[in-house]
């Protein structure tokens, strides 16, 4: 250590951001992993998860616990959640508790000088200390990235660093940059966790957002968000897991088309799903997948607590 002191630095950083912002592409990136649920469909991610990085550099041990949460499209939309759905009032709570809960916010933005009002509001909000990532900037010319950077560098005063990057194309340097960042803004504690966990979201949880990605990746329109998925038992053995799941919809006409013909997409959708939990498992998958209507269960309390959405108002 070159008789440095070594600092040790832990703690929470929420993911902040508009729906499709890549917060979710950023995280799986940040921990080498594809734990967090991604798509080119907005809105994808419903519940917070936590990620954990160890990272270290001369003179500093640090753990990051990052937490992925759902998309914001309003900053002013929690004045008006009793016009929303109990799911997204669930959504929308999930979000604002993890800027509360956390150390930092890592406010992710795609990079564009037009989105400037959105962080305005985010301000006027959030007082957390916060690093800005602009996001998707393989997207812009050299000089629209040069304007959004100025509209950005106006607010400097109010963050702790603004981040340039593209999450889907990440250098190896970039991320260790960005991790750099953030961990010496953390406060000095131990490590909170042990570094040899990936995530203390449990497993079956994981497991329902693998499945839920699948459905992402093979229905089109309204099918992904207007359906779920309620795990109903995971049974481990040593050397297989058996998964017994269902995908909640909301019409028997959605039910119909998640099956297919003869059972052909029901049959394609388990074995995507399959082979995403076998990956992050690390062990055959076993997964029993039915379709099942329930009518409203978006806005049904009890429905919402059964696939895993606690304290539902």
């Amino acid at each position: 250590m070159n008789g440095l002191e070594l600092r040790q630095t832990s703690g929470f950083v929420s993911v902040i951001g508009k729906p499709n912002a890549g917060k979710s592409t950023l995280l799986n990136t940040l921990s080498h992993s594809t734990l967090a649920l991604v798509s080119r469909k907005a809105n994808a991610t419903r519940k917070r998860m936590n990620f954990i990085v160890p990272f270290c550099e001369e003179g500093l041990d640090s753990q990051i616990v990052f937490t992925d949460t759902p998309g914001i499209s309003r900053i002013d939309v929690i004045n008006d959640l009793n016009t929303e759905s109990k799911l997204n009032m669930y959504m929308m709570n999930e979000a604002f508790g993890a800027i509360g809960d956390c150390d930092i916010c890592l406010f992710v933005v795609a990079a564009n000088a037009n989105d400037i009002g959105f962080y305005k509001q985010f301000l006027e909000r959030c007082k957390k200390p916060h690093v800005i990532v602009l996001n998707k900037i393989d997207r812009l010319s050299q000089n629209s990235l040069l304007a959004c950077l100025k509209s950005y560098q106006d607010f400097q005063k109010h963050y702790l660093a603004l981040i340039p990057l593209s999450a889907q194309s990440l250098q190896d340097r970039q991320r260790f940059n960005l991790l750099s960042t953030i961990a010496r803004y953390l406060p000095n504690s131990p490590h909170l966790y042990d570094n040899s966990i990936a995530s203390t979201t449990l497993m079956r949880d994981i497991f329902k957002e693998a499945i839920r990605e699948s459905i992402f990746e093979r229905m089109s329109d309204e099918i992904p968000y207007q359906s779920d998925v309620r795990i109903l038992k995971v049974i481990e053995k040593i050397d297989i897991i058996h998964i017994i799941a269902e995908i909640i919809t909301n019409r028997d006409s959605q039910k119909s088309m998640l099956i297919g013909k003869k059972g052909k997409t029901i049959k394609s959708l388990g074995t995507l799903a399959r082979l995403k939990c076998e990956c992050i498992a690390e062990k055959k998958v076993f997964l029993s997948l039915q379709v099942k209507t329930v009518r409203g269960w978006s806005n049904d309390s009890n429905m919402l607590v059964k696939m895993g959405y606690k304290d539902i108002g």
